[in-house]
């Protein structure tokens, strides 16, 4: 496989017997396996597992679709659209399960991890618009699974595909496992997004105390970039001026290589339940109420719906159609290729400050 399909998943650090795969980050800042030949047995688990080279589903072209949010107006508040995500989890812990998601860590990078608390699933709540770190979190969830427990995990389309396999080649029973994904844009480059927050640090003279992407300050459609700082200030942006959100969706400047040939649109996904923004439907005439945020859910099997059923009384819900999902979510089908400055700016990232890097294609755009 080549270096610009791997996504970065880590199933192959996990699965690997002899510990002979390394994750090392690039000059981009994006994780690649590494084989340490000397300690590699050639059992081939690590080609087996990877998400990229197993056997796609099939692409069935169906599924059912659901506008919602949550009934709680704390969880609709503080989650990224209605607070669906937050209320599987709440029910999957509720029979005893877990739930792994990506959260904060203590320097404010992202990485999976597995909670089953209320408190915990809060960490798993909202976007974090980096590339997540797995570690050994496949590791911890087989052995979750192993006692039987309940588990919901939320990841990337390639991500839950990473997982499958490594059940699947682990001989791991998943009559329990619950994979949600998400319509993903693509995974950015965690370098970029830690001298976004150093640059940050440095204006504000203080270190973060919190990253909050899109949050609702503005509400949902102008949803906008918080980042708290421990001296008691903030750095507030909506969509049209933080330019870490401008430069992520307008000009593609940061997005992981293998994104731009997702292998897992459409419906060739292992996801039970696919999660999102409803852009562009309003369920309720009150436009402040519809501002609050509402949930694209698609469920693609029986286990998915179970999950849904569980947990409809706790929302208000409205039965949609795949193309409305589709109209306001161009990336449930099509990749967001490379931005035309995405090399220059990636061949600058040590040369020029990020902002400043960013900017400047941002102004090259409005010329």
């Amino acid at each position: 496989m080549e270096k610009e399909q791997c996504t970065g998943c880590e199933a192959c650090i996990n699965i690997c017997p002899a510990g002979a795969v390394s994750m090392e980050e690039d000059r981009e800042g994006f994780l690649y396996p590494k084989v340490r030949e000397e300690l590699c047995i050639s059992c081939g688990k690590c080609l087996a597992v990877c998400p990229v080279s197993a056997e796609q589903p099939e692409d069935g072209g169906q599924a059912k679709v659901y506008a919602a949010w949550s009934l709680d107006p704390g969880i609709r508040w503080d989650s990224t659209s209605g607070g669906v995500f937050t209320e599987l989890a709440l029910a999957v812990l509720e029979r005893g399960g877990a739930v792994c998601g990506a959260a904060y860590d203590e320097r404010h990078m992202v990485r999976h991890q597995i909670e089953d608390t209320r408190q915990g699933i809060e960490k798993l709540r909202q976007s974090k618009y980096v590339q997540s770190r797995m570690g050994e979190s496949y590791q911890e969830m087989g052995s979750l699974l192993r006692q039987g427990r309940e588990l919901l995990f939320c990841g990337t389309p390639c991500q839950c595909g990473a997982l499958f396999s490594y059940c699947g080649e682990e001989g791991i029973d998943t009559g329990n496992l619950y994979l949600a994904d998400f319509i993903c844009r693509g995974s950015n480059s965690p370098k970029v997004y830690r001298k976004f927050l150093e640059e940050l640090e440095e204006k504000y003279r203080s270190p973060v105390k919190r990253v909050w992407f899109k949050n609702k300050t503005y509400g949902w459609n102008r949803f906008s970039t918080r980042v708290e700082f421990e001296n008691g200030e903030a750095f507030l942006k909506d969509r049209d001026h933080d330019p870490y959100i401008r430069g992520y969706i307008e000009e593609n400047l940061y997005i992981r290589p293998s994104c731009a040939e997702c292998r897992f649109k459409g419906f060739r996904r292992r996801a039970d339940l696919t999660l999102g923004d409803f852009w562009g439907v309003q369920l309720s005439e009150s436009m402040e109420e519809s501002d609050g945020g509402t949930s694209l859910v698609m469920i693609h099997t029986a286990k998915g719906e179970k999950l849904w059923e569980g947990i409809a009384h706790r929302l208000y819900w409205t039965r949609k159609e795949v193309k409305e999902a589709a109209a306001g979510n161009q990336c449930l089908y099509h990749c967001a290729p490379p931005g035309r400055h995405r090399q220059q700016f990636m061949e600058d990232l040590d040369r020029i400050p990020v902002i400043e890097n960013i900017e400047r294609f941002l102004r090259k755009n409005e010329e």
